[in-house]
């Protein structure tokens, strides 16, 4: 295409239809960068709503807090129980002689009592690792939200980068038509 060099010179200014198509031309450029601009700003938007639409895992990490906070007072509970019935297992120890049916007792209480630790602890680890899963999982959401930030910002700033240089091949050009505006007195 033609630019502001190749203008073929005409009385009073320059040739009509080499600034006609240098307009033109800068016409299709910018209309070509609006719709490049355009397109892109579509598949931000795209992409912020697929963001969007991803579940919240942090209601997910406040109902594993709630669970694992549920189930340290259920320790607590077992824990208490158990040291109310070691407790009286040792006062019925020194209050009567063990027998036979007391010895029993003690071991089923005793056995009640492993059994009670052992599934806290299951309880326990298991809270532990549902809990650390949920972290990690909050983890890779906020670092995936920020890369998804940044390339955001990144293609605002060419957004608007393009649209400063086409505002100011708009005021160019502009300007350039104002210096070559024939007189009033000239008829073309």
């Amino acid at each position: 295409m033609a630019s502001a060099q190749n203008f073929r010179p005409a009385f009073n200014g320059f040739n009509r239809e080499d600034v006609v198509h240098y307009i033109e031309y800068l016409n299709s450029k910018h209309t070509s960068a609006i719709n490049q601009l355009k397109s892109e700003n579509q598949t931000l938007a795209d992409e912020l709503e697929a963001l969007r639409a991803t579940p919240d895992l942090t209601e997910e990490y406040t109902q594993l807090q709630e669970e694992n906070q549920d189930l340290r007072t259920k320790i607590e509970e077992l824990t208490a129980q158990i040291e109310a019935l070691t407790q009286q297992l040792e006062e019925a120890q020194q209050v009567t002689p063990l027998a036979d049916e007391e010895l029993e007792a003690y071991r089923r209480a005793e056995k009640a009592e492993r059994t009670a630790r052992e599934r806290a602890r299951q309880i326990y680890c298991q809270a532990t690792g549902a809990l650390a899963d949920a972290t990690t999982q909050v983890d890779d959401a906020a670092k995936h939200f920020k890369i998804l930030s940044q390339r955001i910002n990144e293609q605002l700033g060419e957004l608007q980068a393009t649209v400063d240089k086409s505002k100011t091949a708009l005021q160019d050009a502009a300007a350039t038509m104002y210096t070559i505006r024939p007189s009033e007195n000239e008829n073309l």
